[in-house]
């Protein structure tokens, strides 16, 4: 009977893992994010800065000095951990629009809008210069 287990196991572990439930786990560009609800043919976008955030290598995020995680699976962005803990985005192109408690898209999307630094000392998720 062992010359039979141990082939099973040995084949067993040759085999790739199953993709998580909810499709494949990405990252998005690090860099600053800002955020904004947008605006019309007559109207420009309204800067929500109190949104805005930072995100950085480790699948990790900055916002006031403060770090967080996110998971990306597929199209799914959740903040994991951190002050922004529990929001949750549906990754459109280069965007990422807000989802409700209800799970429906929102008006507020966030977008990248400059590359990451180092020094992020100026406490409000925004690299300083």
């Amino acid at each position: 009977m062992n010359r039979i287990v141990l082939p099973a196991l040995l084949l067993l572990a040759a085999t790739p893992a199953m993709a998580a439930p909810g499709g494949a786990m990405w990252t998005v560009p690090q860099g600053r994010w800002t955020c904004e609800l947008p605006g019309d043919a007559t109207t420009p976008p309204t800067p929500r800065p109190e949104h805005n955030f930072s995100v950085v290598p480790d699948s990790s995020y900055v916002v006031g000095g403060m770090r967080g995680t996110y998971l990306l699976l597929g199209k799914k962005f959740t903040m994991t951990s951190g002050p922004f803990a529990g929001r949750r985005f549906d990754k459109v192109g280069l965007s990422l629009i807000k989802l409700g408690p209800d799970g429906k898209r929102e008006a507020l999307r966030c977008v990248r809008a400059g590359a990451v630094r180092d020094d992020y000392s100026a406490g409000d998720g925004e690299p300083t210069e």
